[in-house]
């Protein structure tokens, strides 16, 4: 026979900190003002007209979240406390009292501490992208779905450990890894082309061959991370394997007339795409969400 937890008062919402109670399910009484539930919650707004026979009646309510989420919940209700940190831990369960409350601030607060700017190149990145990805999906919120797939496009695969909780929608996966293979190989045709130029272009068997390793090398680091920062950590060796070197930085002239690049040239030519197509915002089908 099971018994109800023994009952204390929350540390932050104590005893008389406000005329209503709200009761968690491992028995932590959180006393909270009523007029704070009805302002922020229509849920709660409902339930507190519906359920109360005097306006001035001391009453509880007895909710199925535990005190950690009610915690967490509680601080965007009073404008005196300020929001607790997300924690990956526990943050589901504060956004399914969110959507079961109807708060959208907590939902908007998520994004915001999720979502940080690269100083240089101003596009918003995000913490933990795959786990923000399962949880946007989970909640419909479509444009956390595409800054989080946005950052995925261009991660490398260490990022993408499965989150300890939640279930990763298998056709958003499906969309996430057609779009990866989409973006390495408009990457792959460039390089494939530059490489055909500079086995063309080297003066010597040696050469040749240390052309087709770098090739290979670099392929390898995209198909983990298919990003213009891949990019950037092999100009260097790229511009070595073409007889040029690093005090060459200079293009060069095949037999048939045509130019050829420096790598740190033709880097520095595609940068300007690589980055634009990195910065935008990848388009959700209208089924996944």
């Amino acid at each position: 026979m099971s018994s109800n937890p023994p009952r204390r008062h929350s540390e932050e919402f104590p005893e008389n900190y406000g005329d209503f109670q709200l009761v968690s399910s491992d028995g932590v009484v959180f006393s909270i003002p009523r007029i704070f539930l009805s302002h922020v919650s229509p849920v709660f707004r409902d339930m507190l007209e519906l359920g109360m026979k005097s306006p001035n009646e001391i009453a509880e309510l007895q909710l199925t979240e535990s005190s950690v989420t009610l915690d967490q919940l509680l601080r965007f209700f009073d404008p005196l406390k300020d929001p607790a940190p997300i924690d990956t831990k526990t943050v589901e369960p504060l956004l399914e009292s969110a959507r079961k409350y109807q708060i959208e601030r907590i939902f908007k607060y998520w994004e915001e501490q999720m979502v940080f700017r690269n100083e240089e190149k101003q596009i918003a990145k995000v913490y933990s992208p795959l786990a923000c990805l399962v949880l946007a999906c989970h909640f419909g919120r479509s444009e956390m779905t595409r800054i989080a797939l946005r950052e995925l496009l261009r991660a490398p695969f260490k990022d993408f450990q499965i989150p300890t909780k939640g279930v990763i929608d298998t056709g958003m996966m499906s969309h996430l890894l057609q779009l990866r293979q989409a973006r390495l190989k408009q990457m792959m045709d460039r390089i494939v082309e530059a490489q055909e130029d500079m086995k063309t272009g080297t003066r010597c068997g040696d050469g040749h061959l240390y052309v087709v390793h770098s090739f290979l090398d670099l392929i390898i680091q995209l198909m983990d991370e298919p990003s213009w920062s891949t990019l950037q950590r092999n100009i260097d060796s790229w511009n070595e394997c073409n007889g040029w070197g690093r005090s060459h930085n200079h293009s060069g002239m095949l037999a048939s007339g045509k130019c050829i690049l420096s790598p740190i040239e033709l880097f520095e030519k595609w940068k300007p795409d690589i980055l634009a197509e990195e910065s935008k915002l990848p388009e959700l089908p209208s089924n996944l969400l």
